[in-house]
């Protein structure tokens, strides 16, 4: 595996793997890599022969600088974990090579941003749309590989890319769970033993929706409550919806494909989940 950090070597690599015939594939993270993340990475070389991994902390999405300051580094674990998987090249620019002082730039998707995460965590997608722009254009990837967990986040980057005539794929890997349920996340670790339990009431009510959708149920607010009604008092809830998949607009009428969307907070700790309904 191959440890890279400037962005000019990245692209030559890139450039050069492709002029052999291969396809590459990105997976950004900000590290603190879970199994979640292997399977992005698995899903990169299902599609793609040569695997770039970049990990890279980014500060311009954190809109809670505690948030920031705590977000967990395990460099030495994130970086055996890229080689056990069969990662071709691992990317860890320096925050003063992403963004050195002259740096005056930020790339923003309008709309889909407006609402939701973007709504309660401001500048968070202009930190994403803009670091994702540097690692793409950087390694010049035919597939980009993101998570679900990350619904909307996904959304507005692929209509970044659509938008900016990017040649790189759009792929969504489904989210991985723990055994009872809990969306895998970097910042689970900073559960306290009790917080971990109720944390597992975010997906229980999710997958409660689901199973009255499946039944029949339509209606978004019923299905939404139902969400709520397991969660509530217990979670710090900031949002419930369900949404097309596209616009992200919320529907009152659910179908196959829409998206139920949760974001809470557990002893300051930001979690988000959804799930896709699906019949």
């Amino acid at each position: 595996m191959r440890i890279v950090e400037a962005a000019r070597e990245l692209s030559d690599l890139s450039y050069a793997v492709k002029q052999g015939g291969q396809k590459v594939a990105l997976v950004p993270t900000m590290g603190a890599l879970h199994e979640g993340h292997r399977s992005l990475i698995h899903m990169a070389q299902q599609h793609a022969e040569f695997v770039i991994v970049s990990i890279f902390v980014n500060r311009l999405q954190f809109n809670n600088e505690v948030d920031f300051e705590t977000y967990p580094v395990t460099l030495e674990d994130d970086i055996a974990i890229c080689r056990s998987s069969g990662v071709s090249a691992l990317y860890m620019p320096s925050s003063r090579s992403m963004y050195p002082e002259s740096f005056s730039t930020s790339v923003e998707v309008s709309g889909l941003t407006a609402r939701f995460e973007g709504a309660s965590r401001p500048g968070h997608f202009s930190g994403v749309t803009t670091v994702v722009t540097k690692l793409l254009t950087a390694s010049a990837p035919d597939i980009a590989i993101f998570g679900q967990k990350d619904f909307q986040q996904f959304a507005v980057l692929r209509k970044l890319v659509d938008d900016l005539d990017i040649p790189t794929e759009m792929m969504m890997a489904p989210t991985i769970r723990e055994e009872d349920g809990l969306a895998l996340s970097s910042r689970n670790v900073r559960l306290s033993a009790e917080s971990r339990q109720l944390a597992v009431l975010i997906s229980q009510g999710l997958f409660h929706s689901l199973s009255l959708f499946q039944s029949g149920i339509r209606a978004t607010q019923e299905l939404i409550e139902a969400a709520r009604q397991t969660c509530i008092g217990e979670i710090e809830i900031d949002y419930i919806a369900i949404v097309d998949p596209q616009r992200l607009e919320s529907v009152s009428e659910a179908h196959v494909g829409d998206v139920l969307l949760f974001a809470g907070t557990i002893d300051g700790i930001r979690l988000i989940d959804n799930i896709i309904f699906c019949a």
